[in-house]
This record gives structure tokens, C-alpha cells and sequence, in this order.
């Protein structure tokens, strides 16, 4: 037993000696495994330091370089800016003489530039914009070949001011069409297309039809001006357009008839009725007066297609009655031609008192209307005030302009009517007279 248990020792304790050295071994291989890697981490780093000392020395000796150049530069920069002193100072003094002109530049170019936009040329010449834009808005002074550009612009259009000129442009018709026709221009002051005036319009860059004209006269006139080869008159706008506007602002007899509204139409409606009427009555009391004056001479044979010719009937059928009776007959007689005479004098002298008054109505509701645009907007501008009151006084003028032919047709009437009835009452009490004798 104890052989075996000796024997057990034995192999066990030759068993852990032999693992031992084999860990030992093991230990070894992995330590010289490792210095042999530290080994050439070592070498690997002492080559990049060598590496990186080089480049260090490179980078230095860089820096120097680069160092010595700002140094060079710097003193370059310094010599440039006393020479950009000196030049600056140079330049001040050759342009204080030329900033004066500069500044004329520039606003003359803006004041031809505003004056060319309004003017007819502009539809001769656009490109000549475009020059006077470029100056007025130029920053920086021109050169002498600009300086010449400018020049010959503003010489050619105080030339042109002064010519008859002849061209193809582009017309905006009063019916909004855009046609190209030919274009007689007089200086700056008219200009004409088919016997028609023509006015420019910067906003369309086109020559627009005046929508009012002149009369035809005047139109005739610019139409044989267009076609002439010879000296010939025309009519021109001194003002430059502005009394075309001025015409063509001003309103027709028809725009103020509008201006008068619903009562000016009642107003003329009737001055109208009650001026036929009254023509109608005057025709009617002429023929009554010259039949009644063929009568006259012919009264012993009375006829009774008029007054006096009718009363002497009566007279004449009566005349062995009493002179009471036949009086009353006679009068009655004169009554009734009278009545119908004086028939419808009346209506007229009505339409004489009552359009005066529809006018002056119109008026007063158009002050209340102007006072409510006052109320709303205010008195700061006159022209709506003036404006309101113009239109409500249409009607007045309206209601006057009526009442008066009516009341002189209406005193025509009534003293016509008149001395016929004292025709017809003079020759009844000259029938009555006879039967006295």
C-alpha cells in the first residue's frame, strides 16, 4: 500500500515539474517575443524622430524663408502706400477740377433726360434715352469719348427741335389699336398722322391719338400740311401739348348735359315738348291771323273756316233778333273763339315757371351730395369741391337756358293771341254798330 502511495507521489510530482517548464518555456518565448517587438517599436520611433527632426528642420528653415518674405513684402506694402498716397494726392488735384463738370454732367443729363421724355422726338429717336439715363445716373466721371456721346446727343435734339421731320413710328389709336404709320413732326410742338394730332406717352414709349380733337378745320389744315411740298400753314401747340390737353380736358355740351343727371334729362324733356308746342302754337295763331285778316276785307261774306268769319255768321243769321239778344249771341260767340285762341298759352308760360325751378332742385341736391364728399374727404382738395359744384350747377343753367325762349315764345303767343281777340272784338262791336243805324 504504500508503494502505491509512493508511487502516486512520484508520477504526480513528475507530472507538475514537467508543467513547470513547459510554462516556463512558455514564459521565455513570450518574453523574448515581446523585446523583440519593443525592440522595433523602439527603432520605429527613433527612425520618426530622426523623420520628424528633418522635417522640423524644413519647416524652420521654411519659416525663415516665408518670414524674410513678409519681411520684403511688408516693406513693398509700405512703399505702395506712400505711392498710393502720392497718387491719391495727384489725383485730388487734377480732378478738383473736373468734379464741377462731373456734377454739370449729371444734371443736364437729367434735365434732358425729363424734357426728352415729354418731347415728340423721343418717338423719332429712343436709343437717345438710354444716353441721357446712363449720365444722369453715372457714378463715376465720363471719359472723353462719352463726354463726345453726350454732346452730339444734346446738339442732334436742339437740332431736331427745330425740323419738320417725316418718320414711320408707332401710333396708339383713340380705338386702342397700335398701328405704324408715317408721322409728320414740327419741332417739338405738334405732330400729326392722317390730319390727326398725336401727343407721346412716356409710360406706353409710343405716340397716342388725342381723343379729343379740333375742329375740322384745323384738321383739314394738318392734313394738307402732311401732303404739302410747298410752304403751308398748320396749326401748333406753343405750350408744348399742354392746350391740346387743356381742349382735350374740356368737356362737350353733350359731357355737361350728362353732368346734369336724371333732372337736366327731365329739363330738356320738357323745354323740349313746350318749345314744339309753342312753334306748333305760333304757326297756328299766324294762320288764325291771316285768315282773320282776309276776313276783314271781306266781311259782308263771311266764312266760316276762322273767328271773325264765324262771329259775322252768327251776325249775319241773327241780325233781326233784338240787339240785347244778338249782343249775348256775339259774345258768346267771342268767348268761344277766345277759349280757343288762348288755348294752351297756359301749358307754355307752366314749362317757362317750372324749369327754373328743376334746375334750381338739381342744384340743391347736388350741393348736398358735394357737402356729404366734404364731410367724408375732407376741404384739402379743392378741386373736389369745384368739381361737385360745377355738376349740381348744370342744372340751373339747364332750367334757365329752357325758360327763357320759352317765356319770350310764350309772350309771343299770348300778346298774338291778344290783338286777335281785339280784332275780333272790334269788328263784332263794328257788326253790332250797324244795327243801329
Amino acid at each position: 500500500m504504500i508503494k502505491y502511495i509512493l508511487g502516486l507521489t512520484l508520477f504526480v510530482t513528475f507530472a507538475f515539474s514537467l508543467n513547470l517548464e513547459t510554462l516556463l518555456e512558455s514564459v521565455k518565448n513570450e518574453s523574448n517575443k515581446e523585446l523583440k517587438e519593443e525592440k522595433q517599436r523602439l527603432q520605429e520611433f527613433i527612425d520618426d524622430k530622426n523623420q520628424q527632426a528633418i522635417l522640423l528642420n524644413m519647416s524652420k528653415k521654411e519659416l525663415s524663408l516665408a518670414e524674410k518674405k513678409t519681411k520684403e513684402l511688408k516693406k513693398i506694402i509700405e512703399e505702395n502706400e506712400l505711392i498710393l498716397v502720392e497718387k491719391e494726392n495727384e489725383l485730388s488735384a487734377k480732378a478738383a477740377n473736373l468734379g464741377e463738370m462731373f456734377g454739370s454732367v449729371r444734371q443736364t443729363s437729367a434735365d434732358f433726360l425729363t424734357n426728352f421724355q415729354n418731347s415728340l422726338t423721343a418717338s423719332q429717336d429712343l436709343n437717345k434715352e438710354d444716353v441721357f439715363t446712363k449720365f444722369a445716373n453715372s457714378k463715376k466721371l465720363p471719359n472723353i469719348n462719352e463726354l463726345t456721346t453726350f454732346w452730339h446727343s444734346m446738339l442732334d435734339e436742339i437740332i431736331q427741335s427745330g425740323n419738320i421731320s417725316q418718320y414711320n413710328a408707332n401710333i396708339i389709336l383713340n380705338n386702342g389699336e397700335k398701328v405704324n404709320e408715317e408721322v409728320t413732326r414740327v419741332g417739338l410742338f405738334a405732330a400729326v398722322s392722317n390730319g390727326h394730332y398725336l401727343t407721346y406717352s412716356q409710360d406706353m414709349k409710343s405716340l397716342v391719338e388725342l381723343s379729343v380733337q379740333p375742329n375740322n378745320s384745323i384738321l383739314d389744315e394738318a392734313h394738307h400740311f402732311e401732303k404739302a411740298n410747298d410752304i403751308t400753314n398748320i396749326t401748333i401747340d406753343p405750350t408744348r401739348g399742354t392746350l391740346f390737353e387743356m381742349l382735350e380736358n374740356n368737356p362737350t355740351i353733350l359731357d355737361r348735359v350728362n353732368q346734369g343727371g336724371v333732372v337736366g334729362y327731365i329739363i330738356l324733356v320738357l323745354g323740349g315738348l313746350g318749345l314744339l308746342f309753342a312753334f306748333f302754337k305760333m304757326i297756328v295763331l299766324n294762320i288764325y291771323s291771316v285768315k282773320i285778316k282776309s276776313q276783314m276785307k271781306k266781311l259782308d261774306t263771311p266764312n266760316t273756316s276762322n273767328s271773325l268769319g264765324k262771329i259775322a255768321d252768327i251776325f249775319y243769321k241773327n241780325v233781326d233778333d233784338s240787339i240785347n239778344d244778338l249782343e249775348i249771341k256775339i259774345a258768346e260767340a267771342i268767348l268761344k273763339e277766345t277759349n280757343k285762341i288762348k288755348k294752351g298759352q297756359s301749358f307754355v308760360k307752366l314749362l317757362a315757371a317750372v324749369t327754373p325751378l328743376l334746375g334750381l332742385l338739381g342744384t340743391v341736391t347736388g350741393m348736398i351730395a358735394t357737402f356729404q364728399a366734404i364731410t367724408l374727404f375732407g376741404t384739402g382738395d379743392p378741386k373736389l369741391m369745384a368739381g361737385g359744384i360745377s355738376t349740381a350747377l348744370i342744372t340751373t343753367v339747364l332750367g334757365l337756358v329752357t325758360a327763357i325762349p320759352l317765356l319770350f315764345a310764350y309772350t309771343y303767343i299770348s300778346s298774338k293771341a291778344e290783338e286777335l281777340v281785339s280784332i275780333l272784338e272790334e269788328q263784332s262791336i263794328g257788326l253790332l254798330a250797324r244795327t243801329l243805324k
